[in-house]
């Protein structure tokens, strides 16, 4: 059984677009809690960004970062544009509104179901209720509306 946790992909993958600490982050110490963290070449906390403010963090539990390193769990990140089509899809399909943290772990899946033989079956936790993100993910879709590029006009 593989364990796949999945990260803020934000805007992309540059400094201060992104939530994704395996991806860029370090080893360092931030509110007493050695872990992998958003830093600049100085050691200062960068600034992240994602459509999630549950994943909108410099640094990653302790927990994670100890699956981490022992290699029990793989990490990824899924962008916000991903994010969003994940979050309509699952709303859709199965009526079901899941949280945008939750939305990250779908675009993952919906990402490695592609590429799996049909036999094979994917488990997706979804942590929580999507009703507190309605509305901004509302106003998500209405600016890419009007602004074809937004949110993801930064996305790798």
């Amino acid at each position: 059984m593989e364990l796949i946790g999945v990260e803020a992909g934000g805007r992309g993958i540059k400094q201060g677009e992104h939530a994704a600490r395996f991806e860029t982050g370090h080893l360092g110490v931030l509110q007493g809690c050695k872990t992998f963290i958003l830093q600049n070449k100085d050691g200062q906390i960068d600034s992240t960004h994602s459509v999630s403010a549950g994943l909108d963090y410099a640094a990653v539990g302790p927990e994670h970062a100890y699956y981490h390193d022992r290699g029990r769990i793989e990490y990824t990140y899924a962008m916000d544009g991903e994010v969003l089509a994940a979050f309509q899809l699952c709303a859709k399909l199965e009526g079901i509104i899941p949280a945008l943290e939750s939305s990250h772990a779908l675009a993952c899946a919906l990402k490695r179901a592609a590429l799996l033989p049909k036999e094979k079956i994917i488990i997706v936790n979804l942590s929580g209720r999507g009703d507190k993100d309605v509305q901004q993910v509302a106003a998500l879709l209405a600016a890419k509306t009007t602004n074809p590029k937004a949110p993801n006009a930064k996305e790798k």
